[in-house]
């Protein structure tokens, strides 16, 4: 029975350890510094490529008042406040889903009884296929898996996260119009995104703007405080949406200065791996398809981290290579540029042709193509 230790119990992490918890040839440990027991309000949306993925852990099963499934996006320009047009994804028999990130995590730490598996305590240092734990004590294993995010302390210091310059704010709340779209804001310098997250009219919304570098903010928790007064964390008036009384957290964005899946025996996978701007609504995706790929590559013992870069590294390069070609659309200073943006989302969004040329290339991700 092979000894495999995964550092993190995020998304990457968990979606391992349920996908390895399915065969019984695998003796498994999570180890998670943060705690998991608090209640962590944050919207995360899955496209059909991961979607389709977790279809294979059972997640028809999951409580379906507990996610929104998703039509499609609407357009605004906030300068002019006009809707641009509306893409409907027009997906079939796939989903394309929204929900509490929370909600995910209990159902992959319960649907497969990973509480035993999960060790509350930091790792500190990692060696070859040893970890060192915080407390002193030495473990080792056949394969390491690291998931600890992009602020990880334990890959190469070669591979290190840089501040791309904006920051997102981020929070949830209750609207009385319960929809399926997501809705998107451009504006000059700054984006807004707002979806639903269940079925009980509760929306995660993101607010995206160019905020000078703080190195005291190296986290998520960081909360907003007397917004009203704070010129620096001005929020555009949205359809009556109050921000006053709404528990925001800031959380800077960072990106890796290089894809890395690991080395030797060691692997890293999600936002430790390829962390990259999220205007694609890709972060937890891509974590779901690597966690996926490295399973195959486990199960049939074809296993290195040059391996899972071969396969992965195209598609992830597109994906932020996108993500930051969105964030440069979305946040056009210029009259001209934005109309000339606005023209072009109306064409894209009245003909389905080019509604599924613009997201075939992430929807119809082929993740049995490697099996």
């Amino acid at each position: 029975m092979k000894k495999i230790g995964i550092v993190g119990a995020g998304v990457s992490g968990l979606t391992l350890a349920c996908f390895l918890k399915k065969n019984t040839n695998y003796d498994i440990s999570i180890f998670e510094k943060d705690n998991l027991k608090f209640k962590n309000v944050n919207g995360i949306q899955i496209s059909p490529n991961a979607f389709r993925i977790l279809r294979e852990l059972n997640f028809d099963s999951f409580d379906q008042s507990k996610l929104c499934k998703i039509s499609g996006v609407s357009f605004h320009d906030y300068s002019s406040n006009k809707k641009i047009a509306t893409m409907n994804f027009n997906l079939n028999d796939q989903s394309y889903i929204a929900l509490n990130r929370s909600d995910l995590i209990n159902f992959l730490i319960n649907k497969f009884s990973l509480k035993d598996q999960i060790i509350d305590k930091e790792v500190i240092k990692i060696h070859e296929k040893s970890i060192l734990l915080k407390d002193e004590k030495k473990q080792d294993f056949d394969i390491l898996v690291i998931a600890d995010g992009i602020f990880s302390n334990l890959r190469n210091k070669k591979i290190e996260p840089i501040y791309s310059g904006y920051s997102a704010f981020r929070g949830v709340f209750s609207d009385e119009r319960q929809t399926n779209n997501i809705d998107l804001w451009m504006g000059k310098n700054f984006h807004f995104v707002k979806y639903p997250i269940d079925q009980n009219k509760n929306h995660s919304f993101t607010l995206v703007k160019k905020i000078p570098y703080n190195k005291d903010i190296l986290s998520y928790d960081y909360e907003i405080k007397n917004l009203k007064e704070n010129k620096k964390f001005y929020f555009p008036n949205l359809n009556n949406i109050s921000f006053k009384d709404l528990n925001i957290k800031m959380w800077p964005i960072y990106k890796l200065n290089k894809v890395f899946y690991g080395d030797k025996d060691t692997f890293f996978i999600g936002d430790s791996a390829h962390g990259f701007i999220p205007s694609r609504a890709q972060g937890a995706a891509q974590a779901i398809e690597d966690s996926h790929e490295l399973f195959n590559l486990i199960a049939t013992n074809d296993i290195s981290p040059r391996k899972l870069f071969k396969i992965r590294k195209n598609r992830i390069k597109k994906i932020k290579r996108k993500s930051e070609n969105n964030i440069i659309i979305f946040h056009l200073n210029f009259f001209i540029l934005r109309k000339i943006r606005n023209f072009f989302i109306k064409i894209i969004c009245s003909s389905k042709f080019l509604v599924k040329l613009i997201n075939s290339y992430i929807f119809d991700y082929n993740y049995k193509k490697n099996l």
